[in-house]
C-alpha cells in the first residue's frame, strides 16, 4: 500500500511537470493504476497512457516508461473485504 501511495504522488509530480502547473490547475487527468495491471502487455498500458496523455503538449515517452517500470511487479488492490458478523 506505502509503495502504491508513493507511485500516485510520483504521478502527480510528474503531471504537474507535464502539464506545466500546480495540481490545483491540473487538467482533468486520470492515471488508474488497477486499469493499467489489468491491460494484457506494456504495449497495451503505453497506449492506455497515450491516449490519457493526449493534449499534453510535452514528450510524455520518459513519463510513460517510467511509469511503466514502476508498476512492473504491482498488484492491483481487491476492493475491501466486507466482514460477516
Amino acid at each position: 500500500l506505502r509503495k502504491r501511495l508513493v507511485l500516485e504522488e510520483w504521478i502527480v509530480e510528474q503531471l504537474g511537470q507535464l502539464y506545466g502547473c500546480e495540481e490545483e490547475e491540473m487538467p482533468e487527468v486520470e492515471i488508474d493504476i488497477d486499469d493499467l495491471l489489468d491491460a494484457a502487455n506494456e504495449e497495451e498500458r503505453a497506449l492506455k497512457l497515450q491516449e490519457t496523455l493526449v493534449d499534453c503538449y510535452k514528450p510524455t515517452e520518459e513519463f510513460i516508461k517510467e511509469l511503466l517500470t514502476r508498476i512492473r511487479g504491482m498488484r492491483k488492490l481487491s476492493p475491501p473485504q466486507k466482514k460477516s458478523i
